[in-house]
């Protein structure tokens, strides 16, 4: 990792190895071809709704906009995430060659699939890439030629992904069972659009959370009795959200928001201790912080207001999910490129991405207040975040590939 960021960080939680330090750039730090990549697929599936508002495009494509933003979008940050800070977590190598071309041909193939309706080979290339990345993460885990052991909170990380098979399958079961069964297709849909992402941002947060914004490390998790309890109670919360899901399908809509809410508010508050604010200098930082509490206030607003829910689902998506993968990047990228002075300063690409992302969650809570300009609202909420995207990609795609001069002396 780059000097700029390890210095701001304790002793010892990167550990490069021989296999990690000897692999090419490109498998080194995959996120350099992740992240842009998927800006590139959250384009694709938002520009067709500002273009349908502005009556530059007919087609109106929901169905292609869910899959493109969750399975495209926001998995390239993830992929990209993880194939980078995995490997320097847990002290082993990088992701293999075959590794990096699947996980980053399949978001592309399930987008176009999408685009054209051809749902089995969309949701077959998202397979593959979810194999993948199980693979990648338990070998890591817990092979014995890595130096570390990942903290208690990661046991979310496999979950997420089998949750998101899970509702991939279930999704895809839905020609099959026939339409007395519709509620599995519906669950699985709710697997897919929220539950991945939820496990992500609770597993990935307990350690990230910590180390960005205070510059405190969750410890390795061991074989001790106060491991185990806290692993037991990860698992536990990985049972309600997915009894969540069950409740606001079968059950109750209300229920189920007020149940996941509750459950992401106490994983993050026990977990990666959000309740206390950030630490470290940068205004970055700031940002990532309020995005992790994006995530349980989106859900217990859309719990207060169930007949409006997706206002407040929206609030997860754009005000937690997109901002996080933003903020998080850019972190990522000005820490990996040496960029000390942004990374702990106040650029101003900083607060805009953030004030962007705000004014397109106001927007697209007003496309369900507001009925009668639904498009008009929708194309603005479209226009404002993909805004927001391009000031991250000004700001951030030129820093990948180059450094910054020494200074003097």
């Amino acid at each position: 990792m780059a000097d700029a960021e390890s210095e701001l960080i304790p002793p010892g939680v990167v550990t490069v190895s021989d296999g990690l330090a000897s692999a090419p750039l490109w498998r080194r730090e995959p996120f350099r071809l992740f992240f842009p990549l998927g800006v590139l697929l959250a384009w694709g599936g938002v520009a067709h709704w500002l273009l349908h508002a502005l009556g530059l495009l007919e087609s109106y494509r929901p169905v292609f906009h869910a899959i493109t933003q969750i399975q495209g979008f926001m998995m390239c940050f993830a992929v990209g995430f993880l194939f980078t800070m995995i490997p320097r977590r847990t002290g082993s190598a990088a992701p293999a060659a075959w590794q990096v071309i699947v996980c980053l041909a399949a978001p592309i193939i399930t987008s176009l699939a999408a685009w054209g309706e051809h749902w089995l080979i969309a949701q077959a290339a998202w397979l593959a890439l979810a194999v993948t990345m199980i693979g990648f993460a338990v070998s890591r885990f817990l092979s014995a030629t890595s130096g570390r052991r990942p903290p208690n909170s990661f046991v979310w990380i496999p979950a997420s992904l089998l949750m998101g098979i899970a509702g991939s399958l279930m999704a895809g079961a839905y020609g099959v069972l026939g339409i007395e069964h519709a509620w599995v297709h519906a669950l699985g849909r709710r697997f897919i659009l929220q539950g991945l992402f939820v496990g992500f941002v609770l597993g990935v947060g307990g350690f990230a959370l910590p180390l960005m914004t205070r510059g405190e490390a969750p410890p390795d998790g061991a074989s001790t009795a106060s491991d185990y309890r806290a692993r037991a109670g990860h698992v536990a919360g990985v049972a309600v959200l997915v009894a969540s899901f069950v409740i606001e399908t079968r059950v109750s809509l209300q229920a189920g928001l007020l149940l996941r809410g509750l459950d992401v508010l106490v994983v993050l508050l026990l977990g990666a201790q959000i309740w206390k604010a950030p630490s470290q200098p940068g205004w970055n930082r700031r940002l990532i912080w309020i995005a992790a509490w994006m995530l349980p206030a989106g859900y217990l607003l859309a719990a207060a207001f169930p007949e409006r829910s997706q206002a407040g689902l929206h609030v997860v998506f754009l005000g937690g999910f997109a901002l996080l993968a933003l903020a998080v990047s850019t972190q990522v990228v000005l820490g990996h490129g040496g960029h000390r002075e942004q990374m702990l300063g106040r650029p101003w690409q900083v607060p805009t991405m953030g004030g962007l992302i705000a004014a397109a969650m106001l927007a697209r809570a007003l496309v369900d207040f507001d009925r009668p300009h639904f498009f008009a609202w929708l194309g603005l909420a479209a226009a404002l975040f993909l805004a927001s995207t391009l000031i991250w990609a000004l700001f951030l795609i030129p820093k990948m590939w180059t450094r910054p001069e020494p200074p003097p002396g």
